[in-house]
């Protein structure tokens, strides 16, 4: 390395595919969802300021759901296999978290905020979702 240059561990995006980004968008699910499955007190009070045990086990469900999602995206991205199909699944479950947690009344501004991030993965998931299904159908087949 020369004297004075400094390389950035920041990872240049434009240099990503859409698998890529998939697969980090995935592995970002998977540790969401174990962080709801184990700290469900701290996530509820993160985004919607309180730690009852319901709100506490809507969060293990969330995280679960979350989890099984991101760790079927990550199989499938990385076999080839059904990845189009199980990318779209996590948009479309971004989505209603969105849509539910803009919708619902009496939520605190964190929940709003999480809801426009959801809604905001969720449309990127889709377009990765396409990307992915029209790589598929342009690989010439054996």
């Amino acid at each position: 390395m020369a004297a004075g240059h400094l390389t950035s561990p920041v990872v240049d995006l434009s240099d990503l595919d859409s698998r890529q980004i998939a697969i980090i968008m995935s592995r970002g699910r998977c540790v969401i969802g174990l962080s709801c499955v184990l700290l469900p007190g701290l996530v509820t009070r993160l985004f919607f300021a309180t730690s009852t045990p319901e709100a506490k086990a809507l969060t293990r469900f969330a995280g679960i759901r979350d989890l099984a999602l991101g760790v079927g995206a990550l199989t499938n991205l990385k076999e080839r296999g059904d990845d189009a199909e199980w990318v779209s699944m996590g948009a479309i479950s971004d989505v209603v978290d969105g849509v539910t947690s803009l919708a619902s009344r009496g939520l605190p501004w964190r929940s709003r905020v999480l809801g426009v991030g959801a809604l905001a993965t969720g449309g990127t998931l889709l377009k990765l979702s396409r990307d992915l299904a029209a790589e598929r159908r342009a690989e010439p087949t054996a």
